[in-house]
């Protein structure tokens, strides 16, 4: 068996953690799915000693592995067929949130359905999954139909300094329904979506509004690595739904993707959506291309 060098990471380690994280989400989800600035920035708050741990063999990054925010183990390994680094990985942070000395610490994770190391992994290790999300994705050859608004309804783009808590309160009260959501702070909120990075567009941003009020909001972002543009988040408050306007908001993206050049548009998507999403996505044209699976484990001291 091949013998590792075990520690946690450290700042000059972060052009081949970087590879490797990148390399493993190409291999899972078609997409980097981040930047290296994006890494540098997040190892800015990072813990290093308890929430990193890097494994070395000949010289060569072989394996990291990570604690985000305290309860979210993730792996990356150079093999992907190698369960014995994987398994030592996780049981190093799975002590380190232990060290946390909480009575219920519940861990949860994110795993590709093409990795099926890690999903043998986690699920040998007791962690359970009731939560899929599909990846679907439409390739615009042509430019989108053209959105039909109710009346009334018109649609805008987000206004920086302007339309920020107005935002996160419609998005937040369309979101229960999504079944897995867990309320956020305002800061929470912005954190989350990103607008706190350099990448954030806000002329991506769609608000429907009725008599000025957003009735529903398509936040959407551009990959530029890889010229793809992706449906972050769409919602439709409750009494506004049913009339067309979330279909339309997603046309209304199409169109301004297809316009700026990027042809392939994709988003992520509980597969038992409370309200169907998956049905609305498919109806736009929009398929199935990868799926994912959120694992979840209770450590208890």
């Amino acid at each position: 068996m091949k013998k590792y060098s075990v520690r946690p990471a450290a700042p000059n380690d972060i052009e081949a953690v970087y590879a490797l994280i990148a390399k493993q989400n190409v291999a899972d989800y078609g997409d980097a799915m981040l930047t290296i600035d994006d890494l540098r920035k997040s190892w800015q708050h990072i813990n290093f000693e308890t929430e990193t741990c890097a494994a070395y063999a000949d010289g060569k990054l072989a394996g990291f592995a990570e604690l985000l925010n305290g309860d979210s183990p993730y792996i990356y390994l150079e093999d992907r067929s190698n369960v014995d680094l994987g398994f030592q990985l996780l049981t190093i942070l799975e002590e380190e949130a232990l060290n946390r000395k909480a009575k219920d610490i519940r861990l949860s994770t994110r795993i590709s359905e093409k990795n099926k190391t890690l999903l043998e992994l986690f699920a040998s290790n007791g962690y359970r999954s009731d939560l899929t999300f599909l990846i679907m994705e439409r390739t615009l050859n042509e430019p989108p139909d053209v959105p039909r608004w109710p009346e009334r309804v018109h649609v805008r783009a987000f206004i920086l300094a302007q339309d920020e808590y107005a935002t996160y309160q419609a998005d937040e009260e369309a979101s229960p329904d999504k079944g897995y959501h867990e309320p956020l702070s305002f800061q929470g909120w912005v954190t989350r979506m990103g607008m706190d990075r350099e990448s954030f567009d806000p002329s991506l941003w769609f608000l429907a509004i009725e008599e000025n009020e957003i009735v529903g909001v398509a936040l959407n972002v551009c990959e530029r690595k890889t010229n793809t543009g992706w449906v972050d988040h769409l919602s439709v408050r409750p009494a506004w739904r049913n009339k067309g306007i979330g279909k339309s908001l997603l046309l209304h993206a199409f169109s301004e993707f297809y316009r700026r050049g990027v042809h392939r548009v994709r988003l992520s998507v509980d597969s038992k959506s409370l309200t169907n999403a998956p049905h609305l996505y498919k109806n736009v044209g929009m398929n199935t291309i990868q799926q994912y699976h959120i694992y979840e484990k209770s450590l208890r001291m």
